[in-house]
């Protein structure tokens, strides 16, 4: 059962989701954790698993930076396809400590320097794991602990982190498809584990996941990652209602899997100006080097549905095995592939030039994930946007008995005097 975060509401907000669409749901997308808030939400990720070249600078602990869509390009091992179906995919283990397998780091600060409060903080992780190694039997030396990890926070040493819930293990599925990748996801709140550090910036490793590893073909390749998803407050942003949701399905180009939707409704876009809003996903298996897998989004009012891209997420790739925040590869991270082979996690402003896409009043919107290609297994998204929200202040002024304001003199023992309270509305409302 989701233990879902959702605090109080401003005017009786609430985010209601439901799910239509043709793609294969192995759990339903539900809310996680909802706030309305001054601040923002914010992510550190990080593969797990990367090719192994055989040399000091093709292991699995040096970055993959190979972006190149031209079969003829891939100099490095696994011929000449650049995605992980056909490479020997093996642990990253970046922390020098013998007692653990596989390990990645990041680095998280607020991107605002000051008046920083983390109120949230949600840890998943994901991988493809029908064996310990490629080629093998299925479930062959495959372990049930999946579920733990561990965590360094900075300054720290590790923690054991236990999964609040697994959002799907493919090993349980009936279909042989499912069963030869075997995708798992898994969620964990750590935020008391964060929250009380003096400083909660600076870098973070996880470590133990577990992944198939080696050339997982047919299956669709190895891949394993994690996300750490950050709420914060900040009293000098502005006002949003910051929604996560998590489940676990397969999109892909086959018949009634080709397309997710989920819809959205109960939050209200600022009545006039500009309508801001932050959409975050993170996916298992997307491939740099397969396109036609794409996400889209729909007002309530507008009708069809509009294409989402940046300049790292193009609109036919848009699952394409990067890390990126707000439209940039994420630098902060040990190591720092440009291509994970297999794991994404985005994070971005939605393009809404004139509010022609999400327009000023607006109560509702549908999210679509799709392929024409590319397989993928999306298990997180999330919504942030602006919303009417008054800021009242409160004027208490002191005044004789003749009008006059003396507020903050001197009075006299006896004299007459009038408060005078003034409510200001500094909001959008």
């Amino acid at each position: 059962m989701k233990q879902n975060f959702i605090k109080k509401i401003f005017l009786g907000s609430l985010f209601i989701l439901a799910f239509q669409g043709f793609s294969q749901e192995y759990n339903d997308f539900d809310v996680r954790y909802q706030n309305n808030i001054k601040g923002d939400l914010t992510f550190i990720s990080n593969n797990i698993l990367n090719r192994d070249g055989g040399t000091a600078t093709t292991g699995p602990n040096a970055a993959y930076d190979n972006i190149s869509t031209s079969n003829n390009n891939n100099t490095e091992t696994g011929g000449n396809n650049n995605y992980n179906d056909f490479k020997s995919m093996q642990y990253i283990d970046v922390d020098g400590d013998t007692s653990t397998f596989s390990s990645s780091t990041a680095t998280f600060s607020y991107p605002e320097p000051d008046c920083n409060l983390i109120r949230y903080a949600g840890l998943y992780w994901s991988a493809t794991y029908p064996s310990a190694r490629a080629g093998q039997n299925l479930g062959t030396g495959r372990q049930n602990d999946f579920n733990q990890v561990k965590l360094k926070v900075p300054g720290g040493s590790y923690i054991d982190v236990t999964a609040d819930e697994i959002l799907y293990d493919g090993f349980t599925s009936t279909e042989t498809a499912m069963l030869q990748n075997s995708p798992y996801a898994c969620y964990a709140d750590i935020t008391n584990l964060i929250t009380p550090l003096a400083n909660p910036e600076g870098n973070y490793t996880i470590a133990n996941v577990r992944s198939v590893t080696g050339p997982l073909s047919p299956g669709g390749g190895a891949a394993a990652g994690w996300t750490l998803v950050i709420v914060y407050e900040n009293p000098t942003l502005s006002g949003k209602l910051i929604t996560t949701f998590d489940g676990f399905a397969r999109v892909r180009d086959s018949g009634s899997d080709r397309r997710l939707d989920v819809d959205y409704t109960g939050f209200n876009t600022v009545p006039s100006g500009p309508v801001r809003a932050n959409i975050g996903a993170a996916a298992l298996e997307g491939d740099f080097r397969i396109s036609g897998d794409r996400m889209l989004i729909s007002a309530a009012s507008n009708g069809g549905f509009t294409t989402m891209s940046n300049a790292t997420n193009p609109a036919d790739n848009f699952f394409n095995s990067n890390i990126t925040l707000n439209g940039a590869l994420t630098t902060n991270r040990t190591p720092n592939s440009r291509n994970t082979l297999g794991y994404d996690t985005d994070i971005f402003r939605l393009n809404n030039p004139t509010n022609s896409v999400i327009p000023n009043a607006e109560t509702a919107a549908t999210f679509r994930f799709e392929s024409r290609g590319d397989q993928y297994y999306p298990f997180f998204n999330s919504f942030n946007v602006e919303i009417i929200e008054p800021n009242i202040v409160l004027e208490k002024r002191v005044e004789d008995i003749a009008g006059n304001d003396i507020t903050g003199q001197g009075v006299n023992l006896g004299q007459t005097l009038d408060y005078v309270l003034t409510f200001r509305n500094t909001g959008n409302d």
